[in-house]
């Protein structure tokens, strides 16, 4: 009773800045940001470096073999998207189009402190994270603008082009949702002390909007995740237009997203939870492990990079990678090794970062390439295949084709704890699909030995 009663005191005394949590889903999950912070370091804890950390710039170049290239300027914060051979570019100057390297369709000029680049089908989405503007474009320009009479905090796409937003004003937050013609559908106020929005997002029969709150106003933090109608006819027989709740005490759930299917995925800081179009948890998979990295880009599947395991469990090896599907079931799993700083997921596969070693990896969880970096790298993108990629670095984005595998290791080990087994047979009740290959070994099954082994072409 003590140790609660200390806890309240120091709660009525004002909460801490919050982390700021910052998620890169891709597509409809958006971008996250929290800027208050409740209890002993837990979001910082299991969501460390799902937000990337861009290189210091100081390693040289190194040359691959480009089928196409264009310069880019450090200073203009540059993000890329790729649409198969098609591809956007962002900066904070404005966005471009472009139906192949050098072959620009459109251009859209504006002027964005720190533009982040969403897509979502074939629509996008441009918000200014350090002001009030959102704009939207399909496949032939700008559809429309959306000024926010607050600090833009998140922003999301459905894959009709729906458009949900949380803003923060002075005294509360606000989450707007619009139609492709840039038409406010509804609009919601969360003024409650202690409550804060951190995610929202659009159903993709475009009847629902969900939003993600963390509730500190207890001892502990309360996760939910609430569930609105955005049609006056689905909602008049609901206060305030809200049909489902799904509440987890002592959890923080900072991403959310719709999945095929209608599924709606909701990570949080102890487990992935899959809730039903009606809002009833349908399915949930613990965590064992930290996460060091989570995509939500492809629907299909969530992708987790794992950190190191959680203490008194059974933890998967640090830098592993597993899919989850939409039923809750772990489809798919790449055993790694070393800490995960960067992981990208597409309809073509995954690319993981490990160090400077980038590893592609298909939906089966087998690996397709690697590379060795000898500079720094922004981000590595598959095309219309996993093995055709869009390289960024800070000065030039390079589209190449990625062969053979590196005979590295993500990280230096010694010679006497360099062994693995293969293991078979399931992984705490989890289908364990490639068990405990080396990356050498996994390499040589799926291209035969290592003397006949095409090597990479990318010059060290």
């Amino acid at each position: 009773m003590q140790k609660d009663s200390e806890q309240c005191k120091e709660k009525d005394k004002g909460l801490i800045t919050l982390l700021v949590v910052l998620t890169v889903v891709g597509a409809a999950a958006g971008f996250i940001f929290m800027d208050t912070f409740y209890g002993g370091g837990k979001v910082q804890g299991y969501f460390s470096t799902v937000f990337q950390k861009e290189g210091d710039g100081s390693e040289n170049g190194s040359s691959v073999v480009a089928q196409g290239k264009m310069a880019i300027d450090e200073s203009s914060r540059s993000t890329f998207v790729t649409l198969g051979q098609s591809f956007l570019l962002c900066t904070k100057d404005g966005v471009k189009f472009f139906n192949e390297m050098g072959d620009r369709k459109w251009n859209d000029t504006f002027n964005m402190t720190t533009p982040q680049l969403i897509h979502e089908g074939e629509f996008a989405a441009v918000g200014d994270m350090s002001g009030k503007t959102v704009r939207v474009y399909d496949e032939d320009g700008l559809l429309y603008t959306v000024q926010t009479d607050g600090e833009l905090m998140q922003f999301a796409l459905n894959v009709n082009g729906y458009l949900s937003i949380v803003s923060k004003e002075s005294n509360a937050y606000r989450i707007q949702i619009y139609n492709p013609s840039g038409t406010l559908l509804k609009g919601r106020v969360e003024e409650s002390h202690g409550v804060f929005p951190l995610s929202s997002d659009v159903s993709d029969d475009n009847k629902a909007f969900v939003v993600s709150y963390m509730d500190t106003t207890d001892v502990e933090p309360i996760g939910r995740v609430l569930f609105f109608y955005i049609n006056p006819n689905d909602s008049e027989n609901y206060t305030d237009s809200m049909f489902a709740a799904v509440e987890k005490s002592g959890e923080i759930i900072p991403i959310i997203g719709f999945m095929q299917g209608g599924v709606l995925v909701a990570v949080s800081d102890k487990a992935v939870y899959g809730v039903s179009s009606g809002g009833q948890e349908v399915w949930n998979y613990p965590l064992d492990n930290m996460v060091k990295q989570v995509s939500l880009s492809n629907k299909n599947y969530v992708v987790l990079g794992l950190g190191e395991g959680i203490a008194n469990r059974d933890g998967r090896a640090e830098g592993s990678v597993c899919w989850i599907d939409k039923s809750g079931r772990e489809s798919a799993f790449y055993e790694g090794e070393g800490d995960i700083k960067y992981l990208n997921a597409s309809e073509q596969g995954v690319v993981i970062g490990v160090d400077k070693i980038y590893f592609g990896l298909r939906h089966t969880g087998k690996m397709a390439w690697s590379y060795r970096a000898t500079a720094d790298v922004r981000d590595i993108l598959p095309m219309e295949r996993l093995e055709t990629v869009m390289l960024v670095s800070k000065n030039e984005a390079v589209i190449t084709d990625m062969k053979g595998f590196q005979k590295v290791r993500p990280i230096l080990v010694e010679e006497t704890t360099n062994k693995h087994e293969v293991v078979g047979g399931t992984d705490n009740g989890k289908e364990n699909i490639l068990g405990g290959n080396t990356l050498s070994n996994q390499a040589e099954q799926e291209n035969g030995t290592e003397e006949n082994q095409e090597q990479p072409h990318v010059a060290e």
